[in-house]
């Protein structure tokens, strides 16, 4: 239960990233946020709570500040001077609550003989939690792709040869003052816990393939050309809205739904025995951590298929064990990928701080 009243100052890109780590502040119940900049204030920032002026500090009863900003030291000395806030154990900043994440973490697998996981806690010994476990690079030696527009100023970039639209109100990150999308491919290298189509998982010509979870298309174009059909299933209607676009030169093979994919089928659910007619020869899932529903409701197309898959399992604790036994049943041998990923925007992870795999792999071996 979240006993504790938190007030966020900075109401940036630090603070954004905060509130989707769930994890990192689940102890606290937010109660107010708070920026210099006179211009945002009355603004909605989250969850219906607007942006305030820094004097309701006054007036307000709370356990903590999370300073979310960069200018730790300028906002430190004014709540000491100008506020006359002083109690150090009252104010916290983002990185203070991502290192006690760590610092638990760490201290939960201190001792496992799993040298994967040994790896994966050198990373979070810096004190920052990387989604990708002990796989990354430098940000700055990462590719990236500038961001071009179409005559009705749709964004896109050129992906492997292609255009790859995205949602017209996409925020972008900028370099140079222009927008840029960051390596697309990077987490889909060889060593990767989030790849979905390892080096012995080739897709044949003509296959049919199962994209749930499109989101900006990226897996479904790399195959599009040598593909017979693609399901593409995505749930939020502003990325349906690109993908009619990225896919528009395909559209005779291309079947697109705009559903959950879960067990049950109604108005807004659909199944993939329902939706599936045919015998698939691949399938990734990575929807959020509803894998584990959906596959209930594909039996028929996956006791008919011998399609190989890469369903996502780092979103919920036990999801890699379920996931697992469900294929099983279904007649497929299952691996896993390498190394470990930790899914800080499950709140719950604040409690099990668990390292989960990131996919599962199943295939039919005769």
């Amino acid at each position: 239960m979240q006993s504790k009243k938190a007030i966020i100052w900075g109401t940036g890109e630090t603070a954004v990233n905060l509130l989707k780590r769930k994890s990192l502040y689940g102890e606290y119940k937010i109660i107010a946020f708070i920026d210099n900049d006179r211009n945002k204030w009355g603004k909605v920032f989250w969850e219906g709570i607007a942006i305030s002026g820094p004097n309701i500090l006054l007036n307000l009863k709370y356990d903590v500040i999370v300073i979310c900003s960069i200018y730790v030291d300028e906002i430190s000395e004014q709540l000491k001077n100008v506020l006359g806030i002083e109690s150090a154990k009252n104010i916290v900043t983002y990185k203070d609550l991502e290192f006690d994440f760590c610092s638990k973490l760490i201290n939960k697998y201190k001792n496992s003989e799993d040298t994967e996981v040994q790896e994966t806690l050198k990373v979070f010994k810096t004190g920052v939690v990387n989604v990708l476990g002990s796989y990354y690079t430098q940000t700055d030696k990462r590719k990236y792709s500038f961001v071009l527009r179409d005559e009705d100023n749709y964004p896109y970039i050129i992906f492997e040869g292609k255009r790859m639209y995205y949602p017209i109100d996409y925020k972008f990150q900028k370099k140079d003052g222009k927008d840029i999308v960051t390596d697309i491919l990077y987490e889909q290298g060889e060593d990767s816990p989030h790849l979905y189509v390892r080096a012995d998982y080739e897709i044949p010509n003509n296959a049919v393939i199962v994209d749930a979870g499109v989101c900006e298309g990226n897996f479904a174009l790399r195959y599009v050309e040598r593909a017979k059909k693609i399901y593409l299933i995505e749930s939020e209607s502003r990325w349906i809205e690109a993908l009619y676009r990225t896919f528009a030169d395909y559209a005779d093979k291309i079947v697109y739904c705009n559903k959950f994919l879960s067990g049950r089928d109604n108005a807004y659910e659909i199944t993939l025995d329902k939706l599936v007619s045919d015998k698939i020869d691949f399938l990734k899932m990575d929807i959020e951590g509803a894998e584990v529903d959906a596959l209930l409701g594909g039996r028929a197309v996956l006791e008919n298929s011998s399609a190989k898959c890469a369903i996502c399992s780092y979103h919920r604790q036990y999801d890699e064990k379920y996931i697992s036994f469900i294929l099983k049943s279904y007649g497929y041998h299952v691996e896993h990928s390498k190394g470990y990923m930790c899914f800080p925007y499950d709140e719950n992870v604040k409690d099990t701080l668990d390292l989960r795999r990131g996919v599962v792999y199943a295939e039919k071996i005769f």
